[in-house]
């Protein structure tokens, strides 16, 4: 959930997540600090393969007969359009043929606002900062549902049928997708395109919460828990898991930020629970809200230069729009900031890996 993140003296401006690493440093437990900056064999972490590569890893292992349909769909995508890297990532994503060609037969019948926000669910239409589905806002159903909401487009940004049928509410009439197998997102409720993501939220808020905390349910006024979060979350080609982040480990966090922006390289968003610090109470030190490091790239603004002058592009999902961040404001936090949905310190992150 959105809010302010405190000033406090540079003594008190620590998170829970740091004293949690800190403590688990001193009585060996959990990885040890920097553990994200070992070399990539030496933990099993790969940045995720781009679309394009799980797509056609997925045609090869088809019969001949089949991929020759594959092909065939893919040839017929119109010259210069993006059509053919959303029938890619569509596949990519392990929709049937079937699933293929219906896609492919309705892309002429959208408006280009709908193709545009199908194919890239995470880019504004327009000059404005603004994500929308249709003419809605793609904003957080309630003040808990931040993690719900960054999750559900990270998994519309990598299947385009469930983008479609958020933007239009399209779908194959004889295939039920994993986003309709709850009342709550029936089709008779799901009439327009904010009460579909309500609905997406709702079911994705069940599948992260389910049994996070052993065998109980987390409780969904806490919000979204980040392991639950890694659980829940899809993109084609990508597995998740959640790291947590203390951000005085400045070497450290260098290190997990290089590994977002390989995977930010590859098409992959990566959600970032973000809060403040114990200048601000307890309650505000521990993670609070839930942000989207997203693939769009921004370049330097005028006077950044350096190691960490990069910018990272970032859904919140309070607003319902697209900020930017520096690499210098997440490892030296120097104040609320409106792409961390007004909080200060990033505090872990839920990171894609092959």
């Amino acid at each position: 959930m959105p809010g302010p993140a405190p000033s406090a003296p540079a003594s008190r401006r620590l998170q829970a997540t740091t004293v949690a690493r800190r403590l688990g440093r001193v009585l060996r437990f959990g990885a040890p600090s920097g553990w994200y900056g070992a070399p990539a064999v030496a933990d099993g972490w790969w940045p995720p393969p781009p679309v394009a590569v799980v797509a056609a890893g997925r045609r090869d292992g088809l019969p001949a007969e089949l991929r020759s349909r594959y092909d065939d769909l893919l040839a017929g995508a119109r010259p210069h359009d993006d059509v053919r890297a959303v029938l890619e990532r569509v596949f990519a994503a392990g929709a049937s043929l079937d699933a293929v060609a219906f896609l492919a037969a309705t892309w002429p019948e959208l408006t280009d606002r709908d193709r545009a926000q199908v194919a890239a669910p995470l880019r504004p239409v327009g000059r404005a900062r603004e994500l929308r589905l249709a003419e809605a806002p793609a904003q957080q159903m309630d003040p808990t549902t931040c993690g719900s909401a960054v999750l559900g487009m990270l998994a519309a940004s990598g299947d385009p049928l469930l983008a479609l049928w958020l933007v239009t509410g399209r779908r194959m009439p004889t295939a039920r997708p994993w986003w309709l197998g709850t009342r709550a997102v029936a089709d008779d409720v799901a009439t327009d395109a904010a009460s579909r993501f309500v609905g997406l939220q709702l079911a994705v808020r069940r599948a992260s919460n389910r049994s996070a905390l052993g065998p109980l349910s987390w409780p969904a006024g806490l919000g979204t828990p980040p392991w639950g979060a890694a659980r829940a979350a899809v993109f084609p080609g990508a597995t998740f898991r959640s790291v947590m982040i203390d951000d005085t480990d400045t070497r450290g966090l260098r290190a997990l930020l290089g590994r977002a922006e390989r995977a930010l390289a590859a098409g992959v968003g990566v959600p970032l629970f973000t809060g403040g610090d114990l200048g601000g109470g307890v309650a505000a030190a521990v993670p609070r809200h839930v942000v989207l490091l997203t693939p769009a790239a921004t370049p330097p603004g005028p006077g950044e230069v350096g190691p960490e002058s990069g910018r990272y592009t970032v859904y919140e999902p309070s607003s319902g729009a697209v900020h930017a961040v520096t690499r210098a404001e997440l490892l030296a936090p120097d104040g609320a900031r409106a792409a961390l949905g007004g909080w200060s310190h990033a505090c872990w992150a839920v990171l894609p890996g092959a």
